[in-house]
């Protein structure tokens, strides 16, 4: 059995596909036999407040999972030496949005300095033409190892899908950030389509709760749309492309990096809005065809992209 510290902000209501992951972390280590405990980086990093600190040494994990940006305020000096599964920021300046985040100096010199007590992966959800252009820069200048993890499903949290559910589409996601393609695809959908669910940053529905209600299984559709640059560029899948057919629900996506990993009849693809729009058509009124496809990527889900293939690759990268 191992002890499992995992680092974030734990209560930041926005953070959707971070609570997932991480959530999707816990409930694979813990079935796994593991022990999984959670830890708040906004505690861990005030200074005037060591308890979380306190916490987290005694924990004395096996292995830490949090983001390189949060090194700079782990105990590293205390704790024994760990392994630390660190997501990484871009190693190299790139701008191709910008939310892209690139490590601070001050970042790599403590990722240098402690190299050598603890066992340190980084990661990467991207493609692996990103990973190569700019992240190598762990591997070459630090000497660290660098994996690629794309994002995955919890099977924990397996959905069986409805024949006639009871919505025409489920959008759940942050609006800022894709704004241009949320007002290209998701407007004309809503109004299209009045029998709709919709949770943004506005409104933001915790993972678990969606989870509970069973929305993704209750929705014909669940449109996964992905900003300009993500498409233009493959940086990535997003989590929802992995966690939304899990959970029971039918996706028809923008972005079409997909295909590398899912066939015609498993995942849909659109390019714009009248293509969104037609297709949302087509599956509400063929919902056999829709079943059936959502089955057949489940499969492939349950097979190749879950937390406990991702672990896998970790424990094995370590």
């Amino acid at each position: 059995m191992k002890k499992i510290a995992y680092i974030y902000q734990t209560d930041n209501k926005w953070g959707y596909a971070a609570k997932t992951v991480a959530n999707g972390f816990k409930n694979a280590f813990i079935e796994r036999g593991d022990s999984f405990k959670f830890f708040d980086i906004a505690k861990l990093e005030n200074s005037f407040w060591p308890a979380e600190k306190v916490k987290l040494i005694a924990f004395s994990p096996d292995i830490i999972f949090t983001s390189v940006d949060n090194i700079p305020y782990l105990p590293l000096n205390t704790l024994k030496p760990t392994a630390l599964v660190l997501w990484g920021s871009f190693y190299s300046p790139c701008n191709y949005e910008p939310q892209i985040d690139t490590i601070l100096e001050k970042t790599k010199s403590v990722l240098n300095k402690y190299s050598s007590r603890h066992n340190i992966l980084i990661w990467s959800q991207h493609e692996e033409l990103i990973n190569e252009q700019f992240f190598s820069g762990y591997q070459k200048e630090l000497g660290l190892k660098v994996i690629q993890l794309l994002h995955c499903a919890d099977k924990t949290r397996f959905t069986e899908p409805m024949l006639n559910p009871e919505f025409d589409f489920l959008w759940i996601g942050n609006v800022s950030h894709r704004l241009s393609t949320y007002n290209s695809v998701i407007l004309p959908l809503k109004k299209e389509f009045k029998n709709h669910l919709e949770y943004t940053e506005h409104n933001m529905i915790n993972p678990e709760t969606a989870e509970t209600k069973k929305l993704y299984s209750r929705s014909y559709i669940t449109p996964n749309v992905h900003t300009a640059a993500q498409i233009k560029y493959n940086i990535l899948l997003n989590e929802r492309v992995f966690t939304s057919t899990m959970l029971g629900g039918f996706q028809i996506c923008d972005n079409l990096l997909a295909r590398k990993y899912f066939n015609e009849d498993e995942l849909v693809i659109a390019t714009d809005s009248n293509d969104f729009i037609e297709k949302t058509h087509h599956y509400i009124s063929h919902p056999q065809e829709r079943l059936h496809m959502i089955k057949k990527m489940q499969a492939n889900l349950l097979k190749n992209h879950t937390y406990f293939n991702r672990i896998n690759d970790v424990l094995a990268a370590l």
